[in-house]
């Protein structure tokens, strides 16, 4: 018996609990010092699994996991290289897959790009590496029509499903996604990513324009708890997702001041959902940019319970409502919100 079926039969016994569940082997060398810290995570289901790595004798390292479905593998380091990163700064990214063995060789210039790796046995890694050649064509239309082909001829394997999940996330052709993910075949349907897909279209449907926005329930800075359907009771109400780290958000922040100072008296309110995890941060954030209006958060940063259950994964992000709770407009920036709302409520 070889070493890896050694580990399958030892990791099935042991985890009987979690049969969907696969062992997969990464195994290798990364081309730097030894004993260096690498981060490398990887996700299952919904849950994110992070292992810490010393480097061994010639940068070699190993490491055992369980997956249900191909996962991206993101390599990481302690992040001193650029201050505008939240979070481990990101060295290599690939695909790993379950009940695979993968030797991993990592190569120097890492800032060269996340693909400066090579990884064996991984179809969904080869795959990810022919798509990101189809953005690089100089002609954009060529480009477009390649990606089209690449998504057709691969439309029974997980990477295009990833693609889908991606282009889903973005709101691309809402349409086409839904018609691509009906033809998919029955081995991609079972899986986790697919029905995270159709669960995201439902989502998309629910706050399209028209549609009436999702109550919820946060607590403020007080520590009690707000319920949108109470505040936004005879008011045209501004859903605006941020964050205190985020540039883009405070950047935003002065316009919604003047909006919200400009139309307040006529019916105009706005709730801050924030996506921070440091409840001083957020609370100075509030102070330092005179949001005085509603705010709320569970402080899980991302994993924020409205911002997830609504598949918003990129701030800022807002949402326009009337008084009946429809949303009429969003992602809404600069002067267009006092615009819009002087078109309204003049």
């Amino acid at each position: 018996m070889t070493r890896f079926s050694l580990i399958i039969l030892i990791s099935l016994l042991t985890h009987a609990l979690t049969k969907a569940q696969e062992p997969f082997i990464l195994k290798g060398t990364i081309d730097t010092a030894e004993n260096a810290i690498y981060y490398f995570y990887y996700e299952v289901g919904d849950s994110g699994i992070t292992d810490t790595v010393r480097l061994k004798k010639g940068g070699a390292f190993e490491i055992l996991g369980h997956i249900e479905e191909p996962s991206r593998l993101f390599v990481s380091i302690e992040d001193k290289y650029n201050p505008r990163v939240v979070g481990d700064f990101i060295v290599y990214q690939g695909w790993i897959e379950p009940g695979k063995e993968h030797f991993f060789t990592g190569f120097k210039g890492w800032q060269k790009g996340w693909g400066n790796f090579e990884i064996s046995d991984s179809k969904t890694d080869s795959l990810s590496r022919e798509w990101s050649k189809l953005f690089k064509l100089d002609n954009k239309e060529e480009s477009t029509r390649a990606q089209s082909r690449f998504i057709e001829e691969h439309l029974d394997s997980y990477y295009v499903l990833q693609v889908l999940y991606g282009k889903l996330r973005n709101d691309e052709d809402l349409p086409l996604v839904r018609d691509l993910l009906s033809r998919m075949p029955a081995h991609l349907q079972n899986t986790f990513k697919y029905k995270k897909c159709l669960d995201m279209l439902t989502v998309k449907d629910n706050i399209s324009i028209g549609s009436v926005f999702p109550d919820f329930e946060q607590a403020d800075t007080s520590s009690n708890m707000q319920r949108l359907s109470d505040i936004r009771k005879d008011k045209f109400i501004l859903v605006d997702f941020w964050a205190s780290w985020c540039g883009p958000c405070r950047a935003e922040n002065p316009h919604l001041v003047k909006a919200y100072s400009r139309y307040r008296a006529k019916g105009f309110d706005i709730i801050g959902v924030s996506l921070d995890e440091d409840r001083d941060k957020w609370i100075q954030a509030i102070h330092d940019d005179k949001q005085v209006w509603h705010h709320v958060s569970d402080l899980k940063g991302f994993n924020n319970a409205v911002a997830k259950s609504l598949y918003i994964r990129s701030i800022p992000s807002n949402f326009l409502l009337d008084p009946a709770g429809k949303i009429i407009a969003k992602d809404i920036r600069g002067e267009e919100l006092t615009r819009l709302l002087g078109e309204i409520l003049n």
